[in-house]
């Protein structure tokens, strides 16, 4: 998957976005009693879907990701950075990435680049950013947030996770001059991932030239 641009190491930027063009209802239904980091990682991702919306803020600028996940091998959902929209599905072993476009385009004529993918997993953010708490040493907890450093290539990192019941409902990161907010959603309740409507596929370009421009 191509990346929009380059960023220090703890980012892993992704371009995805939620069937039908509209953004993940937020808000997490709050169980009677939280359950430990690692059980709430665990079960998060065991899941068989959920959404997610994802803020990037780095120098360059400031972006939204909002997606879904269904496992165990679909993501789907869109990019938005100021006034440009990109829509990207990873189903199975393929990615469909479509043209950039206003945020107000309709999603029913979309043009997608197939190419081959590594896998829904391999870019969910969820699954990325989770996996640190396996690692983590000297977490501090502070009623049903978790939070610790890690230190990478040079770089300290700030990580912040909050559990709501049984999931993991809101991850954050912050190193330098750059932030990350992860907000989980909808899960085991999240629509079904599939291409839009009316979309037509066609093979992506052998050019390195991006389709997003």
């Amino acid at each position: 998957m191509n990346d929009p641009r380059q960023t220090i190491g703890w980012l892993l930027l992704v371009m995805v976005a939620v069937v039908g063009g509209g953004a993940a209802v937020l808000g997490v239904s709050q169980a009677p009693k939280d359950v430990p980091l690692q059980k709430a990682v665990n079960n998060t991702l065991a899941a068989s879907n959920y959404s997610q919306v994802v803020t990037e803020s780095t120098p360059q600028g400031k972006q939204t990701d909002y997606l879904v996940f269904e496992a165990p091998d679909k993501l789907g959902g869109y990019v938005e950075s100021g006034n440009k929209r990109t829509y990207v599905y990873v189903i199975g072993d393929t990615e469909y990435q479509s043209l950039t476009v206003s945020p107000t385009a309709s999603t029913n004529h979309l043009v997608f680049y197939a190419q081959p993918s590594q896998g829904a997993t391999t870019v969910d953010p969820t699954h990325n950013y989770l996996r640190y708490a396996a690692t983590a040493k000297n977490i501090t907890q502070t009623g049903s947030t978790y939070s610790f450093t890690l230190t990478q290539n040079g770089e300290t990192g700030h990580f912040s996770y909050t559990v709501s019941g049984q999931y993991v409902s809101e991850f954050d990161l912050s190193v330098k001059t750059a932030s990350v907010q992860l907000v989980i959603s909808q899960v085991g309740s999240s629509p079904p991932v599939a291409l839009p409507s009316g979309a037509k596929v066609v093979k992506a370009p052998t050019s390195p030239t991006s389709p997003t421009g």
